[in-house]
Formats: C-alpha cells, sequence, structure tokens
C-alpha cells in the first residue's frame, strides 16, 4: 500500500471515528434521544462482529447466532434503550482495556514487548539494546497510558455527571492518544539522539503488520 492510500485509510477511519464519537455525545447530552444513543451503542459492535463472523470458517454457525443476538436486542429494545449509556461505557472501557491487554501481554517473561516488534519492522534487523531497553518501557508506558484512560472513564461514569463523562470519554480520549504519540516521540529525540527515526505512517503500518502477523497465530 503507498503512503498516500495509508494517509487516506487512515484519514477516514479517523473521521469515522469522530463522527461516532460526535453523535454518542449528542445521544447523552440530548434529551430523549435513547433510541439514537442505543443504536450507536449496539450498531459498530454488531456490524464489527458480522463482519469477523462472515469471515470465519465457522461461519456457518456464527452468522445464524449472530441473527438470533441481533434479534434479541431488536425485540428488547425498548428496556435497553432506557440504559444505553451502559453500552457507550462499556464499549469505552473494554476498548482501553483491550489496548492495555495487547500492549501489556507482550512484557511478559519470555516475549517481545510490542514497541520492540515496531522498532523491529520499521527499520528492519535485531533491535539495539539501548533501543529494546526504550521501547520496553514505552509498551509498559502505554499499557499504564490505556489503564488509566480505562479507569478514569469508570469512576467519571461512576461519579461524574453524564454529561461529563461523555465529555472526557468521546471528546477527550482520543486527543489523549495524539498527545501520547507526540510526548513519546519528544522522549525519542532525547533518549535515543542517534537512532533513526521514523514517522506516524511507519508506526500505523508497523501496528498493522503485528496485528495481522497476530492474527495469522491466532
Amino acid at each position: 500500500m503507498s503512503g498516500a492510500a495509508a494517509a487516506a485509510r487512515v484519514t477516514l477511519a479517523v473521521a469515522a471515528v469522530a463522527a461516532w464519537q460526535i453523535g454518542a455525545h449528542f445521544a447523552v447530552a440530548t434529551p430523549g434521544a435513547h433510541g439514537f444513543g442505543l443504536a450507536m451503542a449496539l450498531v459498530p459492535p454488531l456490524l464489527i462482529a458480522l463482519a469477523a463472523a462472515a469471515r470465519s470458517p465457522r461461519r456457518a454457525w456464527l452468522l445464524p447466532l449472530w441473527a438470533l443476538i441481533a434479534l434479541a436486542l431488536w425485540l428488547a429494545r425498548a428496556p435497553l434503550a432506557h440504559h444505553f449509556e451502559w453500552g457507550l461505557y462499556l464499549e469505552h472501557v473494554s476498548f482501553n482495556l483491550a489496548m492495555a491487554l495487547l500492549f501489556g501481554r507482550t512484557l511478559a517473561v519470555r516475549r517481545v514487548p510490542l514497541c520492540t516488534q515496531f522498532a523491529a519492522m520499521i527499520h528492519g534487523g535485531t533491535p539495539t539494546p539501548a533501543v529494546a531497553r526504550y521501547t520496553r518501557e514505552i509498551t509498559l508506558a502505554w499499557t499504564l497510558f490505556f489503564l488509566a484512560i480505562a479507569g478514569v472513564s469508570t469512576l467519571m461514569f461512576a461519579f461524574a455527571p453524564i454529561v461529563a463523562w461523555s465529555t472526557f470519554a468521546n471528546y477527550l480520549a482520543l486527543p489523549l492518544v495524539a498527545v501520547m504519540f507526540v510526548a513519546e516521540h519528544a522522549c525519542r529525540r532525547f533518549a535515543l539522539p542517534d537512532e533513526p527515526r521514523a514517522g506516524m505512517l511507519d508506526a500505523i503500518r508497523a501496528y498493522r503488520q503485528a496485528t495481522q502477523a497476530h492474527a495469522k497465530h491466532s
């Protein structure tokens, strides 16, 4: 995939996420928008599950199971709509916990930290000891970052007004990821001044390669 095509796909993905977040916050902040809020909570995971079931070699029974779940959710839409905020909260927290697990599980003994894998894919070859040490620390930092986002989200959902929680989850969490990327890039300049630097698209390509490789072996 060319750099322009990769940039276009990233832009479209970010735009789609931003549109969903705006819609989710609108549902939370607008009285009477329960039905729309339930759609925002259920449609994305249902579409993701449908795509995964359609690609699975076990789709002969996964697709009917998906249809039964979708039918059950449709029949229960009225009571679910009154608590749609829980669906949005669970989506937000589960995503961040999944990201924390994605990074954190690679910190186990005899495993290669995820950021070290990225460095090897971007630059080729085995990382130097300095790069290996730094990328392990950055993998830990990303793990703690996503755990912190999930923790703050949970505390705000439990104790803050729902609109305040939605503002954090939908308008602040994603920009904080961008801030984390910028901070990591700045730290890398000081920690590894003599190492070649990679751009954002290089990191995204490395992430896609890592996740695709993981999918093939799982």
